[in-house]
């Protein structure tokens, strides 16, 4: 009797994950939501895979697939290649990119526009004295009647130019030496790291070989990694670029990310992800500006606590636990050759000092963007709105500061219709009389979601047009057609399907507004309960700087009507763009720079809010719009009137 045939093998098919580029190997029929979940990348599908929802929308740029139709996609989307991933089987080797992720890595966190308009307003920027630097010596030639070595005769003129004491330099430039020094009779050009009293040599060249020397400056968040490219000899950027932080694929936020590091393997990989965004910056960078990795001599970063512990491969589980203790603050001088970067082997990096575990580099650098630490007199509050918000009051006497839990939902999570601000988001929303709603979007484009900014608009003209109440439950008699229902209850329509983008209405729910106002809540409770602590009101803040990647487009105004910002005077409110690269930027630049963030670190007071006996009544009283205490908001007041 003959024997049964083998089972056939189901071909293997390669399937790649833009902009990820992480790729996988499933069978071919495999669905393509399970090679999602495979790869660990987190895209959601709140239907379960039903393709209802439309959340887990992808788009093949390669290869062979068959997927089903489905309302929640057009065919014009699906004539591109877009497919929901739950509905689509993988018939060979594919290259699927994650639209998601796409609008995060194209994310605009430097607004170049905006920089250059700024940059004559903030202290520090023109004060060009970095802590490497190029000088071209002439070596008198050796003589049998002086036996100096090459190394002594550098350090005898370099004495007669610069206060060094000491002269150190690096093996490997030690090495040949020697034939620098000669190549062009004792014409050189050394490439000096400078400390306090003592500069090593990193570099040796001949002058007929003249170099320019780069930095960068490295704004390394949780969502998006941002980065510079300076010359050094004239402070100018010559390249910018961003990118998506690859480590978002283990996690959204930094206590995802401390849990995902405690497994074995697992802090290596976090390291080895963010080295990996930052070097494809870099190369980025340098093909822009038609240079080489070599002439890249040192790098200035800044990134909350988290970030930079994972930067530097070292374990943040303190971080998270009682008593929150880090493994540093502030962190000596490093070889970026240690941490795997592409610049030159000598190179040494900086990372901007922290304060503590929810207070990181990235709010240090940034105050260094704000004539707070140059005056004495006048009181101002410096707000980072982000995921993790984080706030510092004082002036150049003294500062104290705090961090609150505040969320992603201004930042484009935690709300079924929001975006980051990239093409597509609607940025700006008004109301009319008549009820029909106004709305601007990035570049233009068709509305593919909105963003921080357009969030905040869109709860301040429902609140204003009495759509929502107080504690952001819909009034349908006042809403009317545009209160729709979803299967998370009550939504209000902001466009419809066959004006979008994505061919799907775009809908705000009840449950996305609770969220913006807990987030709203947490940002303005903190504030209130840090002034409150060193015996201040809001009456006295002089000047209030706004920090992170929504405030630009921010109304103000709006932003005061829900209770995200005191009720203030509106001209004392001032946005300060990424000031976290900004202030790497200026690190970069400036000794003098670097010198003030490190005293700026020494000087902030943390405080701990979850400890505050007034927390909870402070943060649930700022649950409602704009607060329960309609009094601390005279002008929304007089607007319900």
């Amino acid at each position: 009797m003959p024997g049964k045939k083998p089972p056939t093998k189901k071909k293997e098919c390669r399937v790649t994950f833009l902009p990820f580029d992480i790729g996988v190997e499933v069978p071919s029929g495999s669905n393509l939501l399970d090679a999602v979940k495979s790869a660990d990348l987190p895209l959601r599908a709140t239907c379960g895979g039903k393709g209802t929802c439309g959340d887990c929308v992808v788009q093949v740029l390669s290869g062979a697939y068959h997927s089903q139709p489905s309302a929640a996609l057009t065919d014009q989307l699906a004539s591109q290649g877009y497919a929901l991933a739950c509905q689509t089987t993988v018939k060979g080797s594919i290259t699927v990119e994650l639209p998601q992720f796409r609008e995060l890595a194209i994310k605009s966190i430097v607004d170049s526009k905006f920089f250059e308009e700024k940059k004559d307003e903030i202290s520090g920027i023109h004060e060009l004295d970095p802590a490497i630097k190029k000088i071209t010596l002439h070596l008198p030639a050796p003589a049998l009647e002086d036996n100096t070595s090459d190394l002594k005769r550098i350090e005898k003129q370099l004495q007669k130019v610069l206060p060094v004491k000491k002269l150190n330099c690096e093996h490997k430039i030690l090495q040949n030496l020697d034939r620098s020094v000669r190549m062009d009779q004792g014409k050189t050009q050394v490439i000096l790291f400078l400390g306090e009293a003592e500069a090593t040599i990193i570099d040796a060249i001949p002058s007929s070989k003249d170099r320019k020397i780069y930095g960068l400056a490295c704004d390394i968040g949780t969502t998006t990694v941002a980065l510079h490219l300076v010359d050094l000899q004239s402070g100018k950027i010559v390249a910018t670029t961003t990118s998506l932080n690859q480590q978002i694929t283990c996690g959204e936020d930094i206590i995802s990310r401390i849990v995902y590091s405690q497994k074995p393997g697992r802090l290596k990989k976090l390291h080895e992800l963010i080295t990996f965004t930052i070097n494809n910056l870099i190369d980025n960078a340098v093909k822009s500006a038609q240079i080489s990795h070599e002439d890249i001599y040192f790098g200035s970063f800044s990134g909350n606590t988290t970030m930079i512990h994972l930067f530097l491969n070292l374990d943040p589980q303190h971080i998270r636990k009682d008593p929150y203790v880090t493994a540093f603050n502030q962190v000596p001088f490093l070889l970026a050759r240690n941490q795997g970067l592409k610049m030159h082997p000598e190179a040494r990096i900086h990372c901007a000092p922290a304060v503590g575990s929810y207070v990181g580099g990235d709010i240090t650098a940034g105050l260094l963007c704000t004539p707070m630490l140059k005056d004495s007199k006048r009181v101002s509050l410096f707000i980072d709105a982000g995921t993790n918000g984080e706030l510092v009051v004082g002036n150049k006497d003294w500062l104290v500061t705090c961090a609150c839990s505040a969320g992603p939902a201004f930042e484009g999570s935690g709300t079924k219709c929001g975006m980051p601000a990239s093409e597509g988001a609607i940025e700006k929303i008004e109301i009319q009389e008549t009820g029909k709603l106004k709305y601007k979007t990035i570049n233009g484009a068709k509305p593919k979601g909105v963003c921080g900014s357009g969030l905040v608009d869109l709860l301040a003209e429902l609140f204003a047009h009495g759509y929502v109440d107080r504690s952001g439950k819909f009034d349908v008699s006042r809403a009317g057609e545009r209160i729709v229902e979803t299967e998370e209850g009550k939504g209000f329509l902001i466009e419809a399907g066959k004006k979008n983008y994505w061919g799907k209405d775009l809908i705000i729910t009840e449950n996305d507004i609770k969220n913006l106002i807990r987030t709203k809540g947490a940002v303005y409770s903190a504030c209130s309960l840090l002034l409150k602590h060193i015996g201040l009101r809001f009456s006295e803040i002089d000047s209030v700087y706004i920090a992170g990647g929504f405030g630009q487009s921010l109304n103000v105004e709006n932003a005061v009507r829900i209770g995200l910002l005191p009720d203030i005077p509106r001209d004392q409110f001032h946005y300060i763009g990424n000031s976290s690269l900004l202030g790497a930027y200026l690190i970069l630049l400036s000794d003098k720079n670097r010198d003030m963030a490190d005293e700026t670190a020494d000087k902030m007071t943390y405080i701990e809010l979850n400890t505050e006996p007034d927390y909870m009544n402070e943060y649930t009283g700022a649950l409602f719009l704009p607060h329960t205490d309609i009094k601390l908001f005279p002008s929304v007041k007089q607007i319900l009137k």
